[in-house]
């Protein structure tokens, strides 16, 4: 399944195996990312990167090395510790969620936020920079940052202990909601089968 585009939907319930990352090093600054490969068990390296602006999702190999002309080189790691999506290494992606921008002028999907056991992380595609958002506020853009969590629809189908619902978002996003002695739970499914 190698060169093909892929939706945000099929990393759900993916297990996180290795992180391939790719950095431009240019003469005087801080190196940038350039391309992240998530190595997903039975899904293979998905290549996350900016064609220019917003995140493009292809099934691709990680590639190796290379000078760039006049604009220093690229290098190829795997597993950096510096790079925050590692710390869920070995853990299943739970939810994904797009995350749009509009500042009035300009709207387009710039990036996904994947939820993981161990927490979440924000992946963004914003003027040809790949940026890898954990724990942090991006400054001024994060004013323009949305994802799209509105309910469309919910039904429910047990009043038991935990009750449950059947919900769908305004963009068609299937999800499992629990509540039990004041907690809830959201599961994001690709579909309404909860064993997928």
């Amino acid at each position: 399944m190698i060169d093909k585009e892929l939706l945000a939907a099929d990393l759900i319930g993916r297990r996180l195996l290795k992180v391939t990352t790719a950095w431009h090093h240019y003469a005087d600054d801080e190196p940038s990312l350039v391309h992240l490969w998530l190595h997903l068990e039975g899904l293979g390296p998905v290549l996350f990167h900016t064609p220019s602006t917003g995140l493009s999702l292809r099934a691709d190999q990680p590639h190796g090395p290379y000078p760039m002309e006049e604009h220093g080189s690229v290098t190829v790691t795997d597993d950096s510790p510096d790079v925050p999506v590692t710390r869920f290494v070995g853990q299943t992606i739970r939810s994904v969620r797009q995350i749009g921008y509009n500042d009035g002028k300009v709207g387009f999907t710039a990036g996904l936020t994947l939820q993981f056991p161990g927490g979440s992380i924000r992946l963004l595609g914003l003027v040809d920079d790949l940026l890898i958002a954990h724990d942090q506020q991006l400054g001024a853009v994060e004013a323009h940052l949305h994802e799209d969590v509105t309910l469309a629809r919910v039904v429910q189908t047990s009043g038991g202990r935990p009750s449950q619902w059947d919900a769908w978002t305004t963009t068609g996003q299937y999800l499992y909601l629990r509540y039990r002695h004041g907690e809830g739970t959201v599961e994001q499914h690709p579909s309404e089968d909860v064993d997928t």
